[in-house]
């Protein structure tokens, strides 16, 4: 973070592995080397927030709450004593806090009446500018890691996709036949008619149940394969890795890895055919909408663009809270394999207690993490809510005040109404494919840890 502060882009793994990054963590001393090595001149000391304000280079890094490490990058002085402080939190993004929240976190000592915490001063030298900066580690193309589970299997795809086109064309059909039934065969008293358009309904709903129970055994035998293959790789790779990887490896960390190949498989086979079926049904409703009334069809687009907006708000924060749950699931996972796999060491050891309230503190903060997704969501909900069913009252409106002027059917109205109903299913598909491409390249970026690292072969050389 710092190194890109002044210009640089070093290679990642290789400073974590100066670090000495173990399971506990990495140490200042530890942080200290890796910077030296880089080219950067470092000095470590405790320091008053006077000091850090007044001399101290900026960005530089502070030991926070005393298990963790962030980087002050910004100190601004308002009016009076009064700061904001500019931190830059690995694991929670940008955060700006007031000097008495900073010093909260910050303080770890008291020295003749003044308070002060652990800090570490980076100045670059003339060895970190003209160091190599080639050499950073490989990443792998998001598209091209995808693709390359996906076109084992493009005839299944293609028979997947030509499903579900298939599928709208059959429901693109039914708003007309509901505008049918009420102003030919209700407006007409012909009963015949109305009992034939019914009839061409049912033949229509078992066409498209017959077309989903064959999309979903193809459904099933493709993320079956794809499942397989995206956890084998990974375990193929963790078998080439050398033995130090797993020195700095929780067994918690390891399997909720696993977890991301499963999160990887559900948006490769069911995310992206899903927002395919929404973007071709979303484009053919709202033409036909269009062609009903363009007051309605602009309506319905604007509340559209204003709910994928409120979602899209929440995306940065809802990043944060994924790494933090992935963290805390890892730990909870190590606790309790640690837990059941050392019970007989545990019970020789006399530390039940201990281990039990161990594993009941990582409960409670799996709880935290929990609760602020739960506070989250309740939030998106709270507004995404009032946006669409605000869109949906103005709709219907629009539509009552155009039959009552003559300008729509009473059968037109209701098929407006259809058509409304059949295009929030794929406003909301869209929404969750954005929540599922976010999940899906945070586990990427994890998944991409593991597949570059260096294999034993190569890491004896």
């Amino acid at each position: 973070m710092i190194a890109k502060h002044y210009g640089t882009h070093p290679n990642i793994e290789a400073i974590r592995k100066t670090c000495d990054l173990g399971k506990g963590g990495v140490s200042l001393l530890g942080i200290s080397k890796a910077a030296e090595e880089i080219g950067f001149k470092t000095i470590g000391g405790r320091l008053s927030f006077d000091t850090l304000t007044s001399e101290v280079p900026l960005p530089c890094i502070i030991h926070w709450n005393q298990n963790h490490f962030v980087v002050v990058y910004k100190i601004k002085k308002r009016r009076g004593n009064q700061y904001e402080v500019y931190v830059a939190d690995p694991g929670k993004g940008l955060i700006t806090y007031t000097k008495e929240e900073f010093c909260e976190h910050w303080v770890s000592t008291k020295t003749n009446g003044e308070e002060k915490g652990i800090a570490l001063l980076l100045e670059p030298t003339e060895k970190f500018y003209v160091q190599n900066d080639t050499e950073t580690i490989p990443t792998q193309n998001r598209v091209k890691f995808l693709w390359k589970y996906l076109r084992k299997y493009r005839r299944f795809f293609i028979q997947l996709i030509l499903g579900l086109l298939l599928g709208s064309l059959l429901q693109l059909i039914f708003p007309f036949l509901t505008q049918a039934i009420v102003d030919t065969g209700i407006g007409g008293k012909d009963i015949g008619f109305v009992w034939l358009v019914l009839l061409a309904e049912t033949m229509l709903l078992f066409s498209r149940t017959a077309i989903d129970f064959i999309r979903s055994k193809i459904l099933l035998h493709i993320s079956t394969r794809i499942n397989i293959s995206l956890i084998s790789d990974f375990f193929i790779k963790l078998m080439k890795l050398p033995m130090k990887f797993f020195d700095t490896k929780l067994m918690g960390d390891l399997l909720q890895r696993i977890e991301d190949h499963r999160r990887v498989e559900q948006f490769l086979t069911s995310s992206s055919l899903s927002l395919l079926f929404s973007f071709f049904t979303f484009l053919v409703f709202g033409v036909v909408l269009a062609v009903y009334n363009l007051g309605i069809f602009f309506v319905f687009l604007l509340g559209t663009s204003l709910y994928a907006g409120w979602i899209i708000l929440f995306l940065k924060k809802r990043r944060q809270l994924d790494y933090k749950y992935f963290e805390q699931a890892g730990r909870n996972r190590n606790v309790t394999y640690q837990l059941i796999g050392g019970m007989q060491e545990i019970k020789l050891q006399g530390c039940e207690q201990r281990k039990r309230w161990e594993w009941e503190d990582v409960q409670a903060d799996l709880f935290k993490v929990n609760l602020q997704s739960l506070n989250l969501q309740q939030v998106q909900q709270t507004g995404s809510i009032t946006i669409n069913e605000v869109k949906n009252i103005l709709i219907t409106v629009l539509a009552a005040t155009a039959v009552i002027h003559g300008s729509m059917t009473l059968g037109m109205m209701l098929a407006v109404q259809y058509i409304i109903g059949q295009l929030n299913s794929p406003v909301e598909q869209l929404i969750q494919f954005i929540y599922s491409w976010q999940d899906v390249s945070i586990s990427l970026d994890r998944m991409n840890e593991i597949h570059t690292e260096s294999n034993e072969e190569n890491a004896e050389k």
